[in-house]
């Protein structure tokens, strides 16, 4: 799509030997200069959306994103937990629940945060190894399938409903869905 658009095929059509009608010489010319004409104008015009379509892009200016995109979850997370903080201090010391809410909060916004910086090595750490956003991933996702397994056995012990199955199912699919993000 990308390639040369007609400049050899222009330069054979000017080299057709002198022997040859001058009528279908006029004809050769006119045909590769449509066809060179045509493909700049369908195949240039196009081509920008076709890369975008196909989401080609370079390894720097992926990690450029993703840089810009961990820099400012970074920033996200600060001023979340500070406004976290701005909201629990006028308020008497939380009970046991509360204080569980809280500590959840800031460590769903950490993971979050740290997930974006994991995503500039690609997916594993320093050494190779999984990283911990991975790993977590991995792991939730086994469990989900044992989960789905014990209500499926339910179900057919005629212990659930289908529909209440089709309701626990969606809840699973929700939250596989939100690791695969």
């Amino acid at each position: 799509w990308a390639g040369m658009r007609g400049v050899v095929s222009l330069a054979a059509a000017y080299a057709v030997p002198p022997e040859v009608s001058e009528r279908d010489r006029a004809m050769v010319l006119f045909l590769t200069f449509t066809t060179v004409i045509g493909t700049l104008l369908i195949q240039g015009t196009t081509f920008p959306a076709l890369i975008r379509r196909l989401r080609v892009s370079s390894d720097q200016e992926e990690y450029e994103d993703r840089l810009a995109a961990a820099a400012a979850q970074q920033a996200a997370l600060e001023e979340g937990l500070a406004e976290l903080d701005r909201l629990i201090a006028g308020q008497d010391e939380p009970d046991e629940i509360e204080q569980q809410v809280i500590d959840q909060l800031r460590e769903k916004a950490w993971r979050r945060s740290l997930s974006a910086w994991e995503r500039l090595g690609g997916g594993t750490g320093q050494d190779g190894a999984e990283t911990p956003s991975a790993l977590y991933r991995r792991l939730r996702r086994e469990m989900l399938q044992a989960e789905r397994r014990v209500f499926v056995r339910l179900r057919d012990e005629r212990r659930l409903e289908d529909e209440v199955l089709r309701d626990l199912m969606a809840q699973l699919d929700l939250e596989e869905a939100m690791l695969e993000r």
